[in-house]
């Protein structure tokens, strides 16, 4: 090679130097532009991912990742789509994403294709239509679930719950007066010698115990009368009560008792009329 040759090619080197340099720059200047813009999407995205705006932060972390493409981006969008806003397929999808990425993690990975796993589960669970569904119910389960207007008591079956209310009430005072008649006869054995008394209050013990115990006796057997027809009226089939409609229907009924007194003693009387 000659001086002149040499020359001439060292002097283009120098040349040429500073051109490959100032096209390197731009290239440069670009890419870290578009690495702080990302930044600055993330950041705005974690801000509005910690005032739960999930559906903002999604969108923000979008925005950084098609600035500068980033596989944490990638993870924190999965996870915001898995565990914030419950978007089976959309967290499906970018954990994919993220997996394939060259900047994912081994842990992370990891915890992905769990996820995954539970994910797909959870999807082929739901697009499979449940027994229930499938198989029209059977006729006893459609009469089962079907509304029962008739829930609510008829007047019959007020009237029998009338009567054995009355029934209870009377029993109750028959229980009363029943106790009474006892100790008042008590009193009377104590003060008495048979028919002999040696106190007035003996005799009128005897006497009160008396009148108590008839009392009790009609009161027991009128408040038994009353609660078994209660009870007949109320459990009567449902079958004869629609068939018999006169004969289950308490609505018109009107009973009086009236206890009388005679010469053989004390008797009780029903009257009604329907």
């Amino acid at each position: 090679m000659t001086p002149q040759l040499a020359t001439l090619l060292l002097a283009c080197l120098i040349a040429g130097a500073p051109r490959a340099a100032l096209a390197a720059e731009p290239e440069t200047a670009a890419a870290d532009g578009a690495v702080a813009l990302s930044e600055q999407k993330a950041a705005q995205a974690f801000e509005a991912y910690q005032a739960r705006r999930f559906t903002e932060a999604v969108a923000l972390y979008v925005e950084a990742n098609d600035a500068s493409p980033n596989a944490d981006i990638l993870y924190n969008i999965a996870r915001i789509y898995d565990t914030k806003l419950g978007d089976r397929p959309l967290a499906i999808n970018f954990y994919r994403h993220y997996i394939t990425d060259p900047g994912a993690v081994p842990e992370r990975i990891q915890l992905a294709n769990e996820r995954l796993v539970a994910l797909r589960d959870a999807e082929a669970a739901a697009s499979q239509p449940s027994p229930a569904a499938a198989a029209p119910p059977p006729a006893a389960a459609v009469a089962a679930a079907a509304p029962d207007h008739s829930a609510g008591m008829t007047a019959g079956e007020w009237g029998a719950v009338a009567l054995a209310v009355s029934g209870v009430a009377a029993i109750g005072i028959g229980a009363g007066f029943g106790f009474a008649a006892i100790d008042e006869t008590h009193t009377m054995r104590r003060l008495c010698d048979g028919n002999v008394c040696r106190e007035q209050r003996g005799i009128d013990a005897a006497k009160s115990a008396e009148a108590n115990a008839r009392i009790s006796t009609i009161g027991l057997a009128s408040g038994g009368t009353l609660l078994a027809l209660g009870a007949a009226l109320y459990f009567w089939p449902s079958t004869q009560r629609s068939e018999r409609p006169e004969q289950a229907s308490l609505a018109g009924l009107d009973l009086d008792a009236h206890v009388y007194q005679n010469h053989g003693g004390w008797s009780l009387e029903l009257t009604g009329t329907w």
